[in-house]
C-alpha cells in the first residue's frame, strides 16, 4: 500500500480522483487543487481516507457572493492537497467530515462561526473564537453583517 500511495503522490494524485469525482483546476510546486461538487464530496473523502491520507491542516472559506467556497487542505508526505466545494448562500449546509478526519472538528466550527455553514454530522458545532458582542457570520460579504 506504501509503494501505490507514494506513485500516487509522485504522479500528482490524479488517479485518485475519478474523472467524475473532480477537476485538477490548478497544480503549484508541491500542491494540486481539485474541485469536486456537493454531490461527490463525500465520495471523495473516503478515497482520500481510504488511501491514508488523513491529515487535515485547515478549511478555508470564501464567499464571493454567488456561493461559498470551502477548500479542504491535507498534508501528505511533504505534499499539499486542497479540496474545494461550494456551499450554497441561501442553505449553507454540508455533510461534516469530523468522523473520517477528526481534526476537521475546529476548522468546521470556525466556518460555521464566520460564514454560518452548517456542518451536519458535527457534535460540537458551537462558537469558538467570537464574542457575544461581535457580528455573527462576519465573513460573509452581503454588506450587512448578521
Amino acid at each position: 500500500m506504501e509503494g501505490e500511495i507514494q506513485d500516487i503522490i509522485e504522479k500528482g494524485w490524479k488517479m485518485i480522483f475519478a474523472k467524475s469525482l473532480g477537476r485538477v483546476y490548478k497544480k503549484q510546486g508541491n500542491s494540486i487543487f481539485v474541485e469536486v461538487s456537493q454531490k461527490d464530496f463525500g465520495k471523495t473523502m473516503l478515497r482520500l481516507k481510504a488511501k491514508n491520507i488523513e491529515h487535515i491542516s485547515a478549511i478555508t472559506g470564501y464567499d464571493n457572493k454567488k456561493e461559498i467556497e470551502l477548500i479542504y487542505h491535507f498534508t501528505y508526505d511533504g505534499k499539499i492537497l486542497s479540496i474545494k466545494t461550494k456551499v450554497d448562500r441561501k442553505k449553507p449546509i454540508v455533510n461534516s467530515i469530523v468522523k473520517q478526519f477528526p481534526g476537521a472538528e475546529v476548522y468546521e466550527r470556525e466556518c460555521f462561526e464566520m460564514f454560518g455553514i452548517n456542518f451536519h454530522g458535527n457534535p460540537n458545532l458551537k462558537h469558538i473564537l467570537l464574542g457575544k458582542e461581535s457580528p455573527k457570520t462576519p465573513l460573509l460579504r452581503s454588506g450587512k453583517r448578521e
